[in-house]
């Protein structure tokens, strides 16, 4: 058998949605590779306790499938998300938390928009707070932008946990 003929391993899945989409991606760049499921069937290789579903490629497109996979796994860290502790795939979403502010943050808030719009408003109608126009046109926007702040709802998060290590995590 020529050397550039022979089948080495590219990489090990844990699941066909992963190594489909390594085959999809090498496919489509000319790479001829092929799958074997050890769950399925364990006598090919006898790769241990670590079973999963195998990747190979021939000898002669390792370093091109390897340059592919890299940028496969990079795609899908982005998407994905993975545990920050062990760097498991394996987490669950759990439900979607709304944090609220509370209602003294929210009063507080609105105090400091009314103020602001005052503090642009009033110099034009009172004479005597003529002389700190001024003051109040470069102040109040930042009174008023942080009341506005303190009065918006709060963004709703993602919470996953790990089943590998347990760990709960926000993404």
């Amino acid at each position: 058998m020529n050397n550039n003929e022979e089948i080495t391993a590219l990489t090990k899945c844990d699941n066909t949605i992963l190594a489909d989409e390594i085959v999809t991606k090498l496919a489509e760049e000319g790479i001829t590779a092929s799958l074997h499921d050890e769950l399925n069937d364990p006598a090919y290789g006898a790769y241990g306790a670590n079973p999963g579903i195998e990747v190979s490629v021939f000898k002669k497109d390792l370093e091109r499938s390897q340059r592919i996979l890299k940028a496969i796994n990079a795609s899908r860290s982005e998407q994905l998300p993975w545990c920050p502790k062990c760097g498991s795939e394996k987490v669950i979403a759990l439900s979607k938390t709304k944090s609220k502010r509370s209602k003294a943050f929210v009063l507080i808030g609105s105090f400091l928009i009314i103020l602001g719009c005052a503090g642009l408003w009033l110099p034009i109608f009172v004479e005597a707070l003529a002389s700190v126009r001024t003051y109040g046109l470069f102040i109040s926007p930042f009174v008023i932008l942080g009341g506005v702040l303190m009065v918006l709802p709060k963004q709703e998060r993602q919470y996953y946990q790990c089943s590998v290590c347990g760990n709960k995590f926000s993404n």
